[in-house]
């Protein structure tokens, strides 16, 4: 019986002793497993973990990678914190009073425009047509328009201007060339001389006759 009592005493030692030890390897690993995580630096982002960003301020960025475990062995200071420029030495702001802004210009005032002068039509003048009484060199009578047609072309080469005149004579037709017309017989007389002058028409004379001319009526 006491035998048997010292045997169960053994054993429930060794249960508790067993307990402990499996306690104890448990609090190791969970030790060991959280001082990797709070203590490994991140080296994809180059910082460190929460836990001791919380009680260490270190800079975004440094020249050199900083090892908060060897940091802690070696060191009681904290680092140097670095600060970083973001201001652009170029940027310029200019402050300008309200006072000192440029006046504004003043529109220009419309010119007045001008009304355009009323057209004045001048009236048309009337005519009436009166008969009066001119003179003539005739230089000769042709039976044909072909022969009167030479006449004149030499006239007119000579830098006397002539025209044709068609009247019917004694049942036959006639084609007179004649210059003219002049409006006094003194003046036909003058230019008659010098159409004598030409060789063949020696016989020209001057000849008064009656047109109708249109002149303004007052």
């Amino acid at each position: 019986m006491e035998m048997e009592k010292k045997k169960n005493s053994l054993e429930d030692n060794s249960i508790k002793t067993l307990w402990v030890l499996l306690s104890a390897l448990g609090l190791l690993i969970i030790v060991g497993v959280a001082g990797v995580f709070f203590f490994s630096p991140d080296k994809s982002q180059g910082e460190i973990k929460p836990a001791l960003a919380a009680t260490t301020a270190l800079p975004a960025e440094s020249p050199e990678e900083f090892d908060p475990i060897e940091w802690a062995r070696k060191s009681e200071e904290y680092p140097v914190l670095q600060e970083e420029n973001t201001l652009e030495e170029d940027f310029i702001v200019e402050l300008v009073a309200e006072d000192e802004a440029p006046p504004e210009t003043p529109a220009a005032a419309a010119a007045p425009m001008e009304k355009p002068a009323p057209v004045v039509t001048a009236p048309e003048p009337v005519y009436k047509d009166v008969k009066v009484t001119v003179y003539w060199i005739q230089v000769g009578s042709y039976t044909t328009m072909t022969k009167a047609e030479t006449v004149s072309s030499f006239l007119k080469d000579k830098g006397v201007n002539s025209t044709i005149q068609v009247k019917a004579v004694d049942g036959s037709t006639r084609y007179r060339v004649r210059i003219g017309a002049f409006n006094s017989k003194a003046e036909a007389e003058k230019f008659n001389t010098q159409v004598r002058s030409l060789d063949g028409y020696e016989q020209s004379y001057v000849v008064q006759s009656t047109i109708t001319r249109q002149i303004e009526a007052n």
